[in-house]
Order: C-alpha cells, then sequence, then structure tokens
C-alpha cells in the first residue's frame, strides 16, 4: 500500500497546527484511496480531534467508508452531539441521497457553520421532488435583509431563476439582503450556470454591491466559476470604462477587480467545495488581466489607479501591485507539478 508522506507524518507525529493542515490538505489535494482508508480510523475514534480529515477521507474514501460515517455520527435524522458540521458537506459530496432531509434541515437554520455545509453538501443531490418545500423557505427570504444566510442558494438548486431575481431588485422600496446574506444569494445566481452569468456581471457594475467585504468573495468566487465570469472579463470592463471617460472612476471599480484577483489567488489550488465546480483561471491569465499582455510598465491596473484615482491611487496601486508576486509563484508551481507528474513511478511525493 502507498502512502503519501504526508499521510505517515499524520498518522505517525504530534505536528505544529500550521504543519497539520498544511499535510492535511496536501492529502485532500494528493492523496488517493489508501490515503482515505488510513485516516477514516482515527475519524471514526475522535471526530472532535480529527475533524480535519474529514475532507480527505470523503474526496478519496468509496460511498461505503462514507456511510461508515454516516451511521456513526447521524442518529434520528441529526448529527449527533460532537459530530463535525462539515460531516454535512460529507454526505452531499459522495452522494448519499438518504442525508437530503437533514442537510435541508440544517440549510434552514441560522447557523454559520452548519448552514454553509448543509448547502454545500445538498447542491451534490438532486432536487427532485423538494421542489415546493425548498420553494416555500426561500421565499420567507425575500424581501428581508437578515434571514438564514445561505438559504437563498437552494433556489439556484432547483433552477428557479425567477425567484433568485426577486432577491435582486433595488427599486428603492424592497429591502436589500445584508451583507452576510448576500452570500447565499450570489450562490444561487452561480447555480443557475450560464443563466446566471449575466446577473452577476450586472451585480458587479450596477452599484457598489457588498460582494467584496466580509464573507462574499468566497461566495462570489464560486459563482464566478460556475456562471463563467472571469476576472478578465471584470479587468476587461473596469479598462473600457476608463478609456470611456477622463473623470476620475470610482475607487470600488478597482477594488472589485482586486479583490476578485486575491481571491482567485488564495483559493487556486483549494480543493474545491463542489464537484461540478469548473477550474479556475489559469494564474498566467489572471496575471494578464491585471498588468496587461505585454507586462508593460504603463499597461498595469496599478499603473491606471495612481494616475487616475486620485489620493485612492497611492494605496490601490500598492494594493494591486502586491498581487504581482503570488501570481508569480502559482505560475510557477503549476509548471514544477507538471514536471513532476512527468515522472512515471515517481517516489517524490509517495512512499512504500
Amino acid at each position: 500500500m502507498l502512502l503519501l508522506q504526508a499521510t505517515c507524518r499524520l498518522l505517525t507525529e504530534t505536528l505544529h497546527p500550521i504543519e497539520r493542515a498544511a499535510a492535511t490538505e496536501l492529502v485532500s489535494r494528493r492523496g488517493g484511496p489508501e490515503d482515505a482508508e488510513a485516516l477514516l480510523p482515527l475519524l471514526l475514534d475522535d471526530p472532535v480531534a480529527h475533524a480535519d480529515f474529514i475532507d480527505p477521507v470523503v474526496r478519496h474514501g468509496d460511498r461505503a467508508m462514507v456511510e461508515r460515517l454516516f451511521d456513526r455520527f447521524v442518529a434520528n435524522d441529526r448529527l449527533i452531539d460532537g459530530a463535525p458540521d462539515a460531516l454535512l458537506w460529507a454526505f452531499g459530496w459522495a452522494g448519499l441521497e438518504q442525508a437530503r432531509p437533514m442537510l435541508f434541515h440544517y440549510a434552514c437554520e441560522q447557523n454559520w457553520d452548519a448552514a454553509p455545509a448543509a448547502v454545500d453538501g445538498l447542491v451534490h443531490l438532486s432536487p427532485s421532488g423538494m421542489e415546493t418545500e425548498v420553494r416555500t423557505a426561500v421565499e420567507t427570504c425575500v424581501g428581508k435583509s437578515l434571514f438564514a444566510e445561505y438559504l437563498p442558494a437552494l433556489a439556484g438548486w432547483i433552477g428557479d431563476a425567477e425567484l433568485v431575481d426577486r432577491f435582486l431588485v433595488d427599486d428603492g422600496k424592497t429591502e436589500l439582503p445584508s451583507t452576510d446574506c448576500m452570500a447565499g444569494v450570489i450562490l444561487a445566481v452561480g447555480l443557475l450556470g450560464p443563466a446566471g452569468r449575466q446577473r452577476l456581471y450586472d451585480l458587479f457594475w450596477a452599484y457598489h454591491y457588498p460582494m467584496i467585504w466580509s464573507d462574499q468573495p468566497c461566495a462570489t468566487g464560486v459563482a464566478m466559476r460556475m456562471t463563467g465570469l472571469g476576472v478578465a472579463e471584470l479587468a476587461a470592463e473596469l479598462r473600457a470604462r476608463l478609456a470611456a471617460s477622463a473623470e476620475a472612476p470610482p475607487h470600488w471599480w478597482f477594488a472589485l477587480v482586486k479583490v476578485m484577483a486575491d481571491h482567485q489567488i488564495g483559493s487556486h489550488d483549494a480543493p474545491p467545495p463542489w464537484r461540478f465546480l469548473p477550474p479556475p483561471e489559469r494564474p498566467l491569465d489572471l496575471h494578464r488581466a491585471l498588468f496587461g499582455p505585454n507586462d508593460g510598465w504603463d499597461e498595469g491596473l496599478d499603473h491606471h489607479a495612481f494616475h487616475r484615482l486620485g489620493e485612492d491611487g497611492g494605496w490601490l496601486q500598492g494594493e494591486i501591485h502586491d498581487l504581482r508576486r503570488p501570481i508569480e509563484e502559482l505560475i510557477r508551481r503549476e509548471a514544477l507539478k507538471a514536471e513532476l507528474d512527468g515522472y512515471s513511478g515517481s517516489t517524490i511525493t509517495a512512499v512504500p
């Protein structure tokens, strides 16, 4: 049996929390069935101490492994005391249809941890037969500022574009979702797939919408990948707007592109929360979007920010320029991974 060196260390060593997190993420990204099988007993025995093993076990284990977790940690359609909320995502990821009622229950709760995990799990399962129940629950959120913040995402899950649009009305009379509650609405737009692309695009540019603050970049990043809207297109729109007028542009146009590019950089190598999530933009395409096709000194959005924004130009120039190095690191890392993956039978990442 071959195990990643990272798995061997998780099994035999007491690692510093940062080392442990890095090792666990590596197993999630590069592991296999043997790694999942090795970590499963620890997770079953002590879910509190080993909750971080859920991700690698579920990604690389088979359905039978996840059913063992379900039998161990679920009673009466609820998680037992001490069971990690991340299991809710795991049951959906593995396709356990028997978990649907439980996941829907938690998705309707105002809970910071269980609700998003339940939604992330539920979207992997079929909504067939639940459409009316879901629609009734989501409709209770329309026109309110505060609600179970991830619940609106399920409007996209059942493909109800009309219900999604009811959250996007900006008529000066309808109360808009709060910054945090907007996460579920953005995910709903994303779950519409290509049909949500123009809706997401319009949200970005219609006004200073709270999509780049607090937790919104995570939900928005997922929605961008689902709808096929990239940072390259946001940057192209910004450049077109700059060329169309000599007036000082709103500084949040630059902040918008910067924040979403930053999110893509930070999440580029992260294991996706949804099986069906399309891949992110290539790091080289991000670099071209921010700094121009030829990387000329006057092509970058950092340069434009400095020359067009007045007092806001200095800090935004720095913020955008600081993305250069991490993007370049991603480009180098992609090349290194491609090189290592080209060695057949390499023991660089696996040991007996």
